[in-house]
């Protein structure tokens, strides 16, 4: 399918951890789809992986502060017009047994994977509501079924309740 045809085509989407692993493969099958796309990502490497793509904005900065939230939410308006999708995949691990875990730690997994999600959830449904439309995708994490000792703390918050 290439890009016109496509039901995405002309959509505008924010995906955070965009420079690496599934993020960057995320952004580069929106690419194909017609996506114009906010690439938020700590790496300043990010700069150089999308230069050159005027479909791609850059916004280096770290998922977990509610300044990146705001800022991406408002590059995607000022750049492409809107926000019709955000891709919540920043995450962070620490390869600890909880018992070597300090607080510093533990809080550096949260800020990212649980406050980061809610803050650009939270700036995105603003743009989405008035637009009567909008979809958030949270990506999970293999240790949303199985975990393994040293990351406890990472895997904590990724499990499903059972149904």
């Amino acid at each position: 399918m290439n890009a016109e045809s496509s039901l995405l085509n002309g959509k505008v989407a924010i995906v955070t951890g965009a420079a690496s692993g599934i993020g960057r493969a995320i952004v580069e099958l929106f690419l194909k789809q017609g996506i114009k796309i906010v690439a938020e990502d700590l790496n300043p490497e990010t700069e150089k992986i999308f230069a050159g793509n005027e479909s791609v904005a850059v916004l280096i900065a770290d998922a977990s502060k509610e300044d990146t939230a705001i800022q991406a939410v408002e590059l995607a308006q000022e750049r492409f017009g809107k926000l019709d999708i955000l891709v919540n995949n920043a995450a962070h691990i620490v390869y600890k047994p909880v018992i070597e875990m300090t607080l510093a730690d533990w809080n550096l997994i949260m800020e990212t994977t649980s406050t980061g999600v809610f803050l650009h959830s939270r700036e995105a449904l603003k743009a989405m509501i008035p637009n009567k439309s909008g979809a958030i995708v949270n990506i999970g994490s293999y240790a949303c079924f199985q975990t393994f000792v040293g990351i406890s703390a990472y895997a904590q918050r990724k499990v499903p309740w059972p149904n």
